[in-house]
């Protein structure tokens, strides 16, 4: 059978298809866009001023994202970790003191409308109910993503931990049900077969940061583009000054905890206490500009990257655990999760550190230094 030819024709100016560059974010607040029954309901307000304390006294002013539902730990730097559990639908409340906002969802993989990445849908001006599911458990990030290299550098993050549900075993007596306390005991999604499901101990959260203290005085919408939606493209519109390409920390900080390049004093914040015989469970969450080393003073297994877990279905057929020797590098670079088994055998302290390195130059910026302390 032969297709009939269609004859071709001119098209006229008001047929052609139109592009337009979106640049300039409407401004939304609101429910949820199509609400579903949410399992789990989670606030956070943005921006909330704290000052982050050296040991010299000196205060270094931080943006972080509040929970009001929390009086008494609800302003913490990081901002206060989301735990949710594998399988829930989420209610997020965002409430936007100052300017517009929004909430990225790192790894969560939200419709569009819910991602929270403001050029690609809208910013929050008041109020917001973000919606999503957590259908992998693992460990990730929440960030605001406006002016993004400027708001996360001053502080507007925080870790996104989902729980499996506790299985039906008998190393579950004893645990919490999900979402499980931060600091332990709970169980992680790993490579265990038939359930993939392991439990720890104690869990401990690190979080390498670093602060270019000139970047502390800048406003909120520093060196933003101007916003022109009739003309986007045009070359005036965008800033060409700015210090946004130029990252100098003199600042590093373990876990909230933050000293001068000067201060090689241990963190003691980051610093993981566990007897002999306990698993624990080290997530990594890297929050800096610079390239970090993690060396660990005790063997460690890497289960889990970026959120899944090595060799679990139904990704994980081309992936599987890594062993890590004690004192071998761990390298990881800006907003890289991983998570790592650590079963202590022997009494003791062992030493940690993370490297700090310059991302063009590779010139070593700082060593900040914590340990493991095992009974």
């Amino acid at each position: 059978m032969t297709l009939p030819r269609i004859p071709l024709r001119s098209i006229s100016r008001d047929e052609l298809p139109v592009f337009n560059k979106h640049v300039c974010p409407p401004t939304f607040g609101g429910g949820p866009i199509d609400p579903l029954t949410p399992t789990r309901r989670i606030a956070r307000n943005l921006l909330v001023n704290l000052d982050v304390e050296l040991q010299d006294g000196t205060k270094v002013p931080v943006w972080i994202l509040e929970d009001p539902d929390d009086p008494v730990g609800g302003r913490v730097f990081p901002s206060k970790t989301i735990r949710t559990v594998e399988g829930d639908i989420v209610h997020a409340r965002v409430g936007v003191k100052t300017n517009t906002h929004t909430i990225h969802w790192h790894g969560i993989e939200p419709t569009p409308m819910n991602d929270g990445v403001g050029k690609h849908s809208f910013e929050i001006s008041g109020n917001f109910v973000y919606q999503f599911a957590t259908n992998q458990a693992g460990t990730f990030l929440y960030h605001c993503h406006k002016n993004t290299a400027l708001h996360f550098e001053l502080g507007l993050y925080g870790a996104f931990i989902v729980d499996p549900k506790k299985p039906d075993a008998p190393e579950a007596r004893g645990v919490p049900d999900p979402p499980y306390p931060d600091g332990g005991p709970g169980f992680v999604r790993a490579f265990n077969p038939p359930d993939h499901v392991m439990k720890y101990d104690v869990e401990s959260l690190w979080v390498p940061d670093d602060f270019d203290t000139r970047w502390h005085e800048l406003g909120h919408d520093a060196f933003m583009q101007k916003c022109d939606p009739a003309n986007p493209t045009a070359a005036e519109n965008f800033t060409q000054d700015g210090i946004l390409h130029d990252f100098r920390p003199d600042i590093f900080i373990l876990s909230g905890e933050a000293k001068r390049k000067d201060d090689t004093t241990p963190f003691e914040k980051a610093a993981i206490r566990c007897k002999v015989g306990q698993t624990v469970l080290l997530r990594f969450i890297d929050a800096t500009y610079t390239i970090t080393e993690i060396r660990l003073g005790l063997p460690a297994q890497i289960i889990a990257e970026d959120g899944y877990p090595f060799g679990v279905p139904p990704r994980g057929q081309y992936s599987f655990p890594i062993d890590l020797p004690a004192g071998q590098p761990m390298r990881m670079t800006a907003a890289m999760r991983g998570d790592a088994f650590i079963r202590p055998t022997t009494p003791g302290r062992f030493p940690c550190t993370v490297d700090f390195f310059h991302w063009i130059s590779g010139k070593k910026l700082y060593t900040a230094t914590t340990f493991i302390d095992v009974e």
